[in-house]
C-alpha cells in the first residue's frame, strides 16, 4: 500500500491513485492470508514518513492534517478489507466515498494555500513600503504604477527612495516580479518613463543594475544641472596612483564618474564644440596627480593640447619636472614617439618578468621606479583618417601606435585618444575603437553614438543636451551619462604648481629602449614653452630621403606629389621601388607555393585552358638571373657556410642579414629557401635547415 504525495497529482488524479493503490494492496494481502492488523501497521508507518517529509519540505499545517487523515482512513479501510474481503459492495462503496472526500479536501486546501501566499506577498509589499519614509511613500507608489504602465510588467515594487544631495533628482530601488525579468526590460523604456513623468527638457531617467539580477536602480533627474554654471574641476591635488580611478566628471545622481585605466585604452568621439578637448585636459589633470605615471602628448595641430600645461610650468619658473614628459607636434616626432613607445613595451616584457612573478600578476606593477606611460592623442583623425594616411610618415606613426594598443596592456603603456566622429573616414583603423575598453561619446549623431557604445545601451543625443555632457562605457558594462568637469587655464596653472614635484622619471630600462629619440625630445621645442617661432623644418628633399616605407617593399605612389624631384635620382628611385615591389610580390608567391605544392600545376592548367603559355616563377627567376644576379644570394650562402654541418633555418638567416647588413632589404624566407634549394652546393641535414655539402664545404674552406 503506497500513497505518493510528492508526485504532483491534483485533486482529481491523487484520490484515484490513492484508491487504486489501497485496493490493489488489500487484494494482494487478502489473497496471501495476511492478518487484519497489517493494514493499520502499514498505514501508521506511512503516516509517520509523510509527516516527516512534509515538515522537511515546508508544507503548511493544513496539508499535514489532510495527509494524516488520508493515511488513517486508508489504514482503517485496508484492515476492514482484510477481514471481509476488498470486493464486497460495502467496502468498494466506502473506498469510493473516501476518494471523493479526499479530492474535495485537497481542492479546498490548495485554495487556502494560494490565498495564504497572496496574503504573504501583500504583507511583504507592505513591509517594503513601510521601509520607505512616510513622505516618500506616495512617490514610490506613483513610480511603481508608472513602471507597470510604461514597461508592461505587472508587479514591479519600489522598495527604496534616496533623494540626491544637490536636490535635482532621486534614485529609486526597484524589485522585479517573477517571470524572468531583468533590469534591461526596464532600461528599454527609460525614454518612455521620462516622457510619462513629464520631466523637463534635458532631464532623463537612467536605469542601471541593482543588487541582484532581479532588481534595478532608476536615477531620475528632475532639474537640469548642466543648464547653469559648469561643474569646475575639484581643487583636490593629493597624490594618487595609476591603479586608482581616473576621475573626469559626475553622474546625474552626483556621484563621481571615474574608473581604473590601468589596462584600458580610451577613445572619445564628439563633434566640434562639445567639450572634447576640455575632457582631454581633465584626463591630463587627473594624470598629474599620479606619482607612478608619465603623460605624453601627440597633437599634430601645433601641439595645442600640451601648450597650456607647458607654458604654465614655464611661467612658474619650471619647478620640479614638466607636466608633459614628451610632446609630438609634427609627423616625424609622432613617429619617433610611437616607435620609442613600442620599443619600451617590447623591452619591458622580458626585462620586468621578475617583477610580475614577485607580484604574482600577469602585468608589471607600476611604481615611481617603473612608471606607466599614457599617450594622450588629440584628434586621432590626424593619424587615422583616410586623407591623413596618404602621408607615409603619418601612416607609419599610426600603425606603430596601434601596435602599442594591441601589445602593451601588461606593460602599462596606454593610449587615450579623441576623434570628431566614430566613422571610417575619421578612424580608418577600426581596431582603435575595438581595443579601447573605455569609450566616451559627447554630443554627436545618434547613429555614431550607438556605433561607439552599442545599440543595447539606448544612448541618445537627448542624454547630452549641453557641451560637456555625454556618456561613457567601460568594457561591456552599461553606458552611463555624465557631466565632465570644466577646466580653464587658471585651473591648469594651479594643477601644475601643486603637482610639479610628484612626477616620476622614466626608468633606465625604458630609457635605454627609447634611445636617442627620447634623449633629444626637447630639441626645437622652445616654441611650446614661450610661443617663439619654431626652428625651420627640414627641407622637403631631406624629409623624403628620411621616410621609410610603411611595409616591406612598398612606397606610397603619392608621397612625392607636389615636391620637386632631383633629376639625378628620379630614375633610380623608381627602379628601386619597382624592384622592391617585384621582390615582395614574388616572396608572397613563393610563400604561397611553399604552402600549396599543387598550386603551380593548377595555375598551369588555368593558363593552358585559356590558350596561354605559363612560366613558373622559379623559371622566371632563372631566366632573369643571367641579366642581374641578386647581390644578397652570396650573403645567404656565406651565412650557411659559417653555420656549420648542422645547418641553419631561413628565419635565422633573415635575422643574420638584418643584423650584419642593415642597409639591405631582408629577403623573404621563401625566397631564401628557393635560392638554397636550387644551389647544388647546399643540402638539408634536417627538416627546414640548410648546410653546405661536406665536399663543397672543404673546397669552399
Amino acid at each position: 500500500m503506497q500513497i505518493d504525495w510528492e508526485s504532483g497529482h491534483g485533486p482529481f488524479t491523487a484520490p484515484l491513485s490513492a484508491a487504486g493503490s489501497a485496493l490493489a494492496a488489500s487484494y494482494a494481502a487478502n489473497a496471501a492470508g495476511a492478518a487484519p492488523w497489517w493494514g493499520a501497521a502499514v498505514a501508521g508507518a506511512g503516516l509517520a514518513g509523510s509527516h516527516i517529509a512534509g515538515r522537511m519540505s515546508g508544507v503548511g499545517r493544513g496539508s499535514l492534517v489532510l495527509r494524516a487523515a488520508a493515511w488513517v482512513g486508508a489504514g482503517m479501510w485496508c484492515s476492514w478489507a482484510l477481514v471481509d474481503g476488498p470486493w464486497r459492495m460495502n467496502c468498494v462503496s466506502a473506498l469510493l466515498a473516501g476518494a471523493v472526500g479526499l479530492g474535495s479536501a485537497m481542492a479546498g486546501t490548495r485554495a487556502a494555500e494560494r490565498r495564504a501566499a497572496e496574503e504573504q506577498a501583500a504583507e511583504d509589499t507592505a513591509a517594503a513600503y513601510d521601509g520607505i519614509a512616510r513622505r516618500y511613500r506616495a512617490l514610490a507608489e506613483q513610480w511603481a504604477a508608472r513602471f507597470d504602465r510604461v514597461c508592461g510588467i505587472d508587479g514591479v515594487q519600489v522598495v527604496g527612495v534616496e533623494m540626491w544631495e544637490h536636490g535635482s533628482g532621486f534614485t529609486l530601488e526597484g524589485r522585479l516580479p517573477e517571470g524572468g525579468y531583468t533590469w534591461r526590460h526596464i532600461q528599454r523604456n527609460q525614454d518612455g518613463l521620462a516622457g510619462d513623468a513629464r520631466l523637463p527638457t534635458g532631464c532623463s531617467v537612467e536605469i542601471t543594475e541593482g543588487v541582484d539580477r532581479g532588481s534595478f536602480l532608476a536615477n531620475i533627474e528632475t532639474a537640469n544641472q548642466t543648464a547653469g554654471e559648469p561643474r569646475m574641476l575639484p581643487d583636490d591635488y593629493s597624490p594618487r596612483s595609476y591603479n586608482d580611478p581616473l576621475q573626469w566628471g559626475v553622474h546625474r545622481d552626483g556621484t563621481e564618474a571615474a574608473t581604473v585605466c590601468r589596462e584600458l585604452c580610451a577613445i572619445a568621439s564628439a563633434r566640434r564644440g562639445s567639450g572634447k578637448t576640455n575632457l582631454m585636459h581633465v584626463w591630463i589633470a587627473a594624470q598629474q596627480r599620479m606619482i607612478d605615471a608619465l603623460s605624453w602628448v601627440i597633437d599634430l595641430n601645433g601641439g595645442g593640447l600640451a601648450l597650456p600645461w607647458l607654458r604654465a610650468w614655464h611661467k612658474l619658473g619650471r619647478p620640479g619636472r614638466p607636466p608633459i614628459d614628451w610632446v609630438a607636434d609634427t609627423p616625424e616626432k609622432a613617429l619617433a614617439m610611437a616607435e620609442a613607445l613600442l620599443r619600451i613595451a617590447k623591452a619591458r616584457k622580458p626585462g620586468y618578468a621578475n617583477l610580475q612573478i614577485e607580484a604574482d600578476d600577469d602585468k608589471i606593477p607600476v611604481s615611481p621606479e617603473v612608471p606607466a606611460i599614457i599617450v594622450n592623442c588629440d584628434e586621432a583623425a590626424e593619424l587615422y583618417s583616410s586623407k591623413a594616411r596618404k602621408n607615409t610618415t603619418v601612416k607609419r606613426a599610426g600603425d606603430v601606435l596601434l601596435r602599442v594598443v594591441e601589445l602593451a596592456r601588461a606593460v602599462a603603456c596606454n593610449v587615450m585618444a579623441t576623434a570628431l566622429r566614430a566613422t571610417g573616414d575619421v578612424l580608418e583603423e577600426p581596431q582603435l575603437v575595438v581595443q579601447s575598453g573605455l569609450k566616451f561619446a559627447l554630443q554627436g549623431d545618434e547613429r555614431e553614438l550607438n556605433y561607439l557604445m552599442g545599440w543595447a545601451d539606448k544612448v541618445t543625443p537627448q542624454d547630452m543636451p549641453d557641451p560637456g555632457t555625454g556618456a561613457y562605457k567601460v568594457l561591456d558594462k552599461p553606458a552611463r551619462t555624465f557631466q565632465a568637469y570644466r577646466i580653464v587655464p587658471s585651473v591648469i596653472a594651479q594643477v601644475v604648481a601643486a603637482t610639479s614635484q610628484m612626477h616620476p622619471v622614466l626608468d633606465k630600462l625604458s630609457r635605454a629602449a627609447a634611445g636617442e629619440a627620447y634623449e633629444r625630445r626637447w630639441d626645437n621645442t622652445e616654441h611650446l614653452f614661450t610661443g617663439a617661432a619654431p626652428a625651420p623644418a627640414p627641407t622637403q628633399t631631406a624629409v623624403v630621403e628620411a621616410e621609410r616605407p610603411v611595409r616591406e617593399g612598398w612606397t606610397d605612389p603619392t608621397a612625392g606629389w607636389g615636391k620637386p624631384a632631383a633629376p639625378s635620382t628620379v630614375g633610380d628611385d623608381a627602379i628601386a621601388d619597382a624592384d622592391a615591389t617585384l621582390r615582395r610580390i614574388r616572396g608572397e608567391i613563393d610563400e604561397t607555393t611553399a604552402r600549396e605544392p599543387d598550386i603551380d600545376a593548377e595555375a598551369r592548367a588555368i593558363f593552358e585552358a585559356n590558350g596561354l603559355s605559363y612560366t613558373p616563377p622559379a623559371a622566371l627567376d632563372e631566366a632573369q638571373s643571367g641579366e642581374r644576379e641578386d647581390p644578397r644570394k652570396p650573403i645567404v650562402f656565406e651565412i650557411v657556410l659559417k653555420s656549420g654541418p648542422n645547418g641553419i633555418g631561413p628565419e635565422a638567416i633573415r635575422d643574420a642579414i638584418a643584423r650584419l647588413h642593415p642597409d639591405l632589404e631582408v629577403p623573404h624566407a621563401a625566397t631564401i629557401g628557393r635560392w638554397l634549394g636550387n644551389d647544388p652546393r647546399v643540402h638539408k641535414p634536417s627538416y627546414g635547415r640548410y648546410a653546405v655539402r661536406p665536399s663543397n664545404g672543404d673546397t669552399a674552406a
